[in-house]
């Protein structure tokens, strides 16, 4: 029997998991069904890190905000990027709830008028 003290191991930190194609074949659904216009894309921008991001037609700021959806040590995480401003949305423990999250935001913006050329719309 070893009674010396000993600090317990420290668990190892945990990588993040990836966002997959499927992950975005879901939110490719989900704008189908809310915001036909807007789309989604898988990028990774390095070995450990993915993210989808979700823009209305023609990255136009004046429809919407870009969504950002990316995976954490506690869930998936989900921000937005509008006029040159990032802010976050929310932390969740699934994917679900953040595309639940999103879903809601998406169907007020989906339901607008899209705005006129002269204001930098589409016509």
């Amino acid at each position: 029997m070893n009674d010396s003290p000993r600090a317990e191991p420290r668990a190892t930190r945990r990588e993040p998991d990836l966002l997959t194609w499927d992950d975005l074949n879901v939110v490719i659904g989900l704008l189908a069904e809310v915001a036909p216009g807007w789309s989604a894309d898988l990028n990774h921008a390095s070995p450990n890190e993915s993210t989808i991001v979700v823009t209305p037609e023609g990255a136009n700021d004046l429809i919407g905000p870009a969504f950002v959806l990316h995976r954490t040590e506690r869930g998936v995480e989900l921000d937005q990027f509008r006029w040159d401003e990032y802010r976050e949305i929310g932390k969740f423990k699934v994917l679900d709830g953040a595309l639940a999250a999103m879903r809601a935001r998406l169907v007020g913006l989906a339901s607008r008028p899209i705005p006129k050329a002269q204001y930098g719309g589409v016509d």
